[in-house]
């Protein structure tokens, strides 16, 4: 008979010892029992195997931690959903190792004989079943894979207790938006004692404790939106408010500054479909989980993060500035000891640096389509490739300096000069003649060409400043052609 964790009142403490070894000892280590099914729902059952009863316990435990109201009464249940995952684990590898010796057996309902292509045709996914072979001996396969997962599954838990206990005594607490976090919805993404993990309706929420400090929080959600390359938020109380926000964003693309390179931007119709990709950010240990070490310098994403929050190239060149600035008292002053504390000196220091930097990717997509004017064909110009964002960053640099060395009034001035004075000081000040204005294709777009130098010179002051960050992100293409299933559309020429 089957052990049923059932549900607790919220001040029953329970005696975890107590239930595990009922729970072991009413467990068959021998006997899979599915067949208390139809065939129809058997690859239901077996797909969504586990041993219910631990589920039911650890919502039992759930129901105690919620029962306390400080961290360190949440903290005296961790102990328990150790042995709790302990067990299950043990469990799980009794019953994969009967299967492997010959000794354990899986008992289906007879209906499912003579439907083997419906079973197989439900589970696609598996690609372990081997038509030469007895229905009994792929759905033993089957099973020996599913136990796996579940080992898995229960070693990532195992994993979290031991080095990121927090996540069990943290609750949730509020929506992110306005797009998705991580490219793996089943990822977590860890930072201290903040988790960030998907709920609900496909959206994303943060998970914290009361000892969890606020800049915790935003540091957390600024290296996210470092990584990504996008601005994000925390949802407030004013839903139309957190609607507001989600429409600015979700129309911001900091592949913008691309575009405004382009000749003729303003006058065109043409439609070219550039998509940031989120990157693959590399897991912990080969689970589900994204884990930032304690950076050094906390307050630079967030300054960097609010630099993405900036729709134009007007206000988004100060913002761009202010990382520089960090960048300056905490990196450049201490490394170079300067004698006047130029900042002219500074940006042609950094604007060197830049160009021999390897920055984390950030990818976008060509697909080497256009929409003609008329709007009623796509036409295809090139073949569709992944480029380096960051690369290409540098390639519009490598061009703006050729045209700054030509133009009439900076062709004698350094990198530095046009960036400080024509670029930060023309947007942030009123009080001179060269002030930037909103004509957008000439000082707006002098701006842009500006804010592609500070966008690199921000992005590695972060990445010299924080070098645990280094090889997170993954840097092969194929792996983006592949969960994008982009194959077929890579191989097509142009028209």
């Amino acid at each position: 008979m089957a052990y049923d964790g059932g549900g607790i009142n919220n001040n029953e403490i329970i005696d975890v010892d107590n239930r595990l070894y009922e729970l072991e000892n009413s467990i068959d280590e021998v006997i899979i029992d599915v067949s208390d099914s139809d065939y129809l729902r058997t690859p239901v059952r077996l797909a969504f195997y586990k041993l219910e009863e631990y589920s039911r316990l650890i919502l039992g435990v759930n129901k105690e931690r919620n029962a306390y109201k400080t961290y360190q009464e949440k903290e005296q249940v961790v102990e328990k959903y150790k042995k709790i995952y302990l067990s299950e684990r043990k469990m799980y590898k009794r019953l994969l190792r009967n299967l492997n010796i010959g000794t354990g057996k899986l008992i289906y309902p007879d209906t499912l004989k003579g439907q083997e292509e419906y079973l197989y045709g439900a589970l696609i996914n598996f690609k372990g079943f081997n038509r030469d072979k007895s229905l009994d001996e792929n759905l033993t396969i089957y099973m020996k894979a599913k136990l796996k997962q579940n080992i898995r599954e229960v070693n990532q838990e195992l994993f979290k207790l031991l080095h990121h206990p927090a996540d069990y005594i943290n609750t949730f607490s509020k929506f992110i938006g306005p797009n998705s976090v991580s490219k793996f919805r089943k990822d977590i993404i860890i930072y201290k004692d903040v988790t960030i993990a998907e709920t609900e309706s496909h959206s994303y929420s943060v998970f914290y404790n009361e000892n969890t400090t606020e800049d915790t929080k935003n540091t957390l959600l600024s290296i996210l939106a470092y990584f990504n390359g996008s601005p994000f938020f925390y949802f407030t109380e004013n839903y139309n408010f957190n609607r507001k926000l989600n429409e600015l964003y979700e129309q911001f693309d900091l592949l913008d500054m691309l575009r405004l390179r382009k000749k003729g931007f303003f006058d065109s119709n043409q439609k070219e479909p550039f998509y940031l990709e989120l990157p693959i950010l590399k897991n912990k240990n080969g689970f589900n989980m994204v884990g930032f070490q304690d950076v050094q310098h906390e307050m630079v994403f967030e300054l960097y993060h609010a630099s993405l929050k900036q729709f134009e190239s007007l206000p988004r060149c100060v913002f761009l500035f202010r990382v520089f600035e960090y960048g300056v008292t905490n990196h450049y002053n201490p490394l170079m000891r300067p004698s006047n504390g130029s900042a002219e000196d500074a940006l042609n220091y950094y604007v060197n640096k830049i160009m021999t930097h390897k920055f984390n990717p950030l990818y976008y997509v060509d697909f080497g389509t256009y929409e003609n004017e008329e709007g009623t064909r796509i036409i295809r110009k090139r073949k569709a490739k992944y480029i380096n964002f960051m690369t290409k960053l540098k390639e519009e640099a490598k061009k703006i300096t050729k045209e700054w060395s030509n133009h009439v009034h900076l062709s004698n001035k350094s990198i530095g000069y046009a960036i400080y004075n024509t670029g930060r000081n023309a947007a942030a000040h009123g009080g001179q003649n060269r002030n930037a204005r909103y004509d957008y294709s000439k000082n707006y777009k002098h701006i842009n060409d500006v804010n592609i130098f500070l966008e690199l010179i921000a992005r590695y002051i972060i990445e010299i400043l924080n070098p645990n960050l280094v090889n997170m992100v993954e840097k092969r293409k194929r792996y983006y052609v592949h969960y994008n299933n982009y194959e077929e559309i890579f191989k097509q020429e142009r028209d």
